[in-house]
């Protein structure tokens, strides 16, 4: 399941609505893509668009993802393997230069007042995201001189206008068994322990000593 490229879908169509509303138009502005292509060349679809771009993705380390056996039957519980949380990080890049340099000044600008006016997402507000996430949040980076200019390398792109959030966070969660656990039997409440199933022998009384 494209549980990444499914997401950043819903939120491309959500940016994209958001400006055909702001621009009352039905422009298609907003699409999820690289910048250059890999052998370095201009990726003309790319030109006067806002791109979006996985810059990174990273583990959420703040929640623990220790599973324990879960019960299937009456008597047998199944090991699954831990669910792994990630933690997206977009860049949304106005890739419009020389006399529309302005509208990326302008694409950029409405991009950071949607994520203003809408940083969390749930079930209820964006329609279509899978089950498994609970929410989604979109955090602003700050990124300095260097680290923004190496990201751009990274890319492959020249500077633009452009912003980096932290998308937080997407659980993957596989039904895959690892091992099947019988329950443990013979346990009573209060600690006492289940009868053997075999009476003890009555203990005669003990005899009296002579004398």
């Amino acid at each position: 399941m494209d549980l990444i490229g499914m997401t950043l879908e819903l939120i491309r169509n959500q940016l994209n609505q958001y400006f055909n509303n702001l621009y009352l138009d039905s422009d298609e502005r907003v699409i999820i893509s690289n910048i250059v292509r890999q052998d370095g060349s201009v990726y003309e679809e790319a030109k006067d668009k806002l791109v979006i771009f996985l810059a990174n993705m990273q583990t959420e380390t703040t929640i623990s993802t220790f599973s324990k056996d879960k019960l299937v039957q009456g008597n047998k519980y199944v090991s699954v393997t831990p669910p792994v949380y990630l933690n997206l990080y977009v860049l949304f890049y106005a890739n419009y230069s020389d006399a529309n340099y302005r509208n990326g000044l302008a694409m950029i600008s409405a991009t950071i007042s949607f994520f203003q006016q809408n940083p969390i997402f749930t079930q209820n507000r964006l329609p279509g995201l899978d089950p498994s996430v609970d929410k989604l949040t979109f955090e602003m980076v700050n990124m300095d001189m260097a680290e923004h200019n190496y990201l751009m390398g990274l890319a492959g792109a020249k500077y633009l206008p452009s912003a980096l959030y932290k998308v937080r966070m997407l659980p993957f969660i596989g039904q895959s068994i690892t091992g099947q656990t019988p329950a443990v039997k013979g346990l009573q409440s209060h600690g006492e322990p289940e009868p053997l199933g075999v009476e003890n022998p009555e203990i005669p009384p003990q005899e009296e000593q002579e004398g």
